[in-house]
């Protein structure tokens, strides 16, 4: 993608193209989110200070004392055609230019900052006038425009009192038409209150309520923006309360909505639903400290993620898509992480008696899981990482279960199937697999099994205080695998053909059976060279394994 120069900031990034769009055409109108952040704080549109031209009409308002990053998200509205305009910006700054909406003369701008950060420009044809093209928009607190001219000072219109919203954090419809005339601001209603901490206008929220079905209407690939987006907010379990409040949950994610009053085991404390919904706010906790935020507030659990905080957080911060990360998947997993639990029928599941069944309810909700992240156009590798999760993710807790109580950590042998067994979304089945080193240094996924696991188990009620200590220490065995035992031993000591060499053996199960064998005994450390691996080979043939 081509970006703009390394050594830019984001603020003259944004001043650039923001004066190469003026010096073509003027006015350009910045509107929507950007103009809404800069007067809650949340973030800066560079030049823009409070001064009497920033005044809205009918009085003045005053900016928050400090703003926080520049803004890094632009939506201009100007003049048509603004197609061939967008390019000849593109291109002048050495940004990536795509046509967006050609029928509404709609078009994106993308660059990157000095600090690698994307800057995104959306540059769309006014709808008639200004106003006009203001009253079509979504909510009150998103009509603002702040118009720009190279030889005055920027000017913020409010036709609708946005701004008087914006004080009352409270988020409303401009008509009754700006609902129904798109059915995605229906969700995306629950994810700005969810991530600006807004209440919903009493009207809007009836109004939601009344159509919430429509939202079935909307492509999967908007729908999946907007849930990403709402689901990575601080806390996202009041977001899903407020999805199921507002009569969306139901559609968005039935899986979700069908563990309400899903009792579970007596280790639980909650219905399914409740655990869940919990489970994502812990999950919200570490995706927060895995992108260098804050400390989990359990001390004990700060205590055993700190020594691994670099490569945990270089890990989670990978994109499984473009824009998506692994932290933020966290809160997906622990969402759908217990789906299988719910009652009714399901179309794959043989019998009830699958739904009751430790192993059984993961499969089923491992299925889930992959049909609706499948359902909302996520990648192939995101379905594969939601399946793999889910079917995986009692397998910590297991683990520490089946451990001896005179032994404190997993030992690299139990490590090395767990990250056998989980794979690698990026490696694919030469991971799995485990016959071929490069494989091994691919992104494991059993790190996003343990770290999920690790807020299911803080959602799964007042454990005592030595049993969760004993949980947290046990990982730490996964934890040193992961990071250095995992590379250090990925090489296999001997290869499948010296191995059928050695026993004069053909291809088939044994020699795969075997070459686990070793694999797992590498990983434990009981054989460190070819020749120890080859009598170890000898000796298993010499007891059949198979």
């Amino acid at each position: 993608m081509l970006s703009i120069a390394s050594d830019q900031p984001v603020e003259e990034a944004i001043a650039q193209v923001l004066s190469a769009f003026m010096g073509e055409r003027a006015p350009v109108y910045i509107v929507g989110g950007a103009v809404r952040d800069h007067l809650l704080g949340i973030s800066a549109i560079p030049g823009w200070t409070h001064a009497p031209g920033a005044e809205p009409s009918g009085g003045s308002y005053t900016l928050p004392k400090q703003t926080r990053i520049a803004t890094t998200d632009l939506d201009l509205v100007l003049e048509g055609p603004v197609l061939p305009l967008a390019r000849q910006v593109a291109d002048r700054l050495g940004w990536a230019y795509y046509p967006l909406d050609k029928g509404r003369d709609v078009a994106r701008l993308i660059g990157k900052a000095a600090d690698g950060q994307r800057i995104e420009c959306d540059a769309a044809a006014m709808r008639g006038d200004l106003k006009t093209d203001l009253l079509a928009r979504d909510f009150t607190a998103n009509a603002l425009a702040l118009a720009l001219s190279a030889n005055s000072s920027p000017k913020l219109i409010d036709i609708c009192d946005g701004i008087g919203d914006i004080r009352a954090r409270r988020l409303r419809r401009i008509s009754s038409d700006s609902l129904r005339s798109d059915p995605i601001r229906l969700l995306r209603a629950a994810r700005l209150a969810a991530q600006l901490g807004f209440g919903i206008e009493q009207g809007t929220r009836a109004q939601i309520g009344d159509c919430a079905e429509t939202v079935l209407s909307v492509s999967a690939e908007r729908v999946r923006h907007e849930l990403w987006k709402l689901l990575d907010s601080a806390r996202p379990d009041e977001a899903i309360r407020e999805l199921d409040a507002l009569g969306l949950l139901v559609h968005l994610l039935p899986e979700v909505a069908a563990l309400q009053g899903v009792t579970q085991s007596s280790r639980h404390h909650l219905d399914a639903y409740e655990h869940s919904l919990l489970a994502a706010r812990y999950a919200a906790e570490l995706r927060d400290w895995l992108r260098g935020g804050p400390a989990p507030e359990d001390d004990a659990l700060t205590v055993t993620l700190q020594p691994w905080a670099e490569p945990l957080r270089a890990h989670f911060s990978s994109e499984i898509a473009a824009g998506r990360d692994r932290a933020g998947w966290l809160v997906w997993h622990a969402l759908l992480h217990d789906t299988g639990k719910a009652d009714g029928p399901d179309p794959d599941a043989r019998d009830g008696e699958e739904r009751r069944g430790d192993a059984g309810h993961q499969t089923l909700s491992a299925r889930l899981a992959g049909r609706r992240v499948e359902s909302l156009r996520f990648s192939r590798r995101e379905v594969l990482l939601a399946e793999r999760v889910a079917s995986m993710h009692n397998a910590p807790r297991r683990m520490v279960t089946e451990l001896p109580q005179n032994v404190e950590r997993i030992g690299a042998r139990a490590a090395f199937r767990l990250f056998r067994d989980a794979g690698s979304v990026v490696a694919g089945h030469q991971f799995a697999a485990g016959l071929r080193s490069a494989g091994m240094h691919a992104p494991p996924d059993g790190l996003d099994v343990i770290v999920q696991a690790l807020s299911d188990l803080q959602a799964t009620g007042l454990a005592p205080a030595p049993a969760w200590a004993r949980f947290l220490k046990a990982i730490e065995g996964l934890f040193s695998y992961a990071f250095t035992l995992r590379t250090e031993r990925a090489d296999p000591l001997v290869d499948g053909h010296r191995l059928m060499e050695r026993l004069g053996l053909r291809p088939g199960p044994q020699v795969g059976a075997i070459m686990q064998e070793l694999a797992e005994a590498q990983a434990a450390g009981t054989v460190s060279s070819a020749d120890e691996a080859l009598t170890l080979a000898e000796e298993l043939m010499s007891k059949g394994v198979e």
